[in-house]
């Protein structure tokens, strides 16, 4: 089970995904994908972190804000929760992820 984290930590995180949405999946922390991958379902932490990251890759994607329903919202962040323990798992058993180059909150091939 990953360690708790501080809230300093979660602030830097929480940050991080709102200042860069167009991280690879190979560049996101190991840290961040244990935590994911740590729990039956995304807990709010994750849910944060993930909707920021897609708000702001919609944003990169699309060259200006978009406002999607929250359950769309709701949708990405599942499935970009599902991807980071995946994730998580090819990096412990030491495998490429054929996701390694994608866009970490790019939930459009997904579904």
């Amino acid at each position: 089970m990953a360690e708790p984290m501080s809230q300093e930590t979660v602030a830097n995180y929480l940050k991080m995904a709102g200042e860069q949405p167009e991280i690879t999946c190979a560049q996101v922390p190991s840290e961040i994908l244990e935590f994911a991958s740590a729990e039956a379902e995304p807990t709010p932490f994750m849910e944060e972190y993930f909707a920021i990251g897609h708000a702001g890759w919609m944003e990169a994607k699309h060259g200006r804000r978009i406002s999607l329903p929250q359950n769309l919202v709701d949708r990405a962040i599942l499935v970009l929760w599902n991807r980071a323990a995946l994730l998580y798992t090819d990096r412990l058993l030491g495998r490429e992820s054929p996701d390694a180059n994608k866009p970490f909150f790019d939930d459009s091939e997904l579904y």
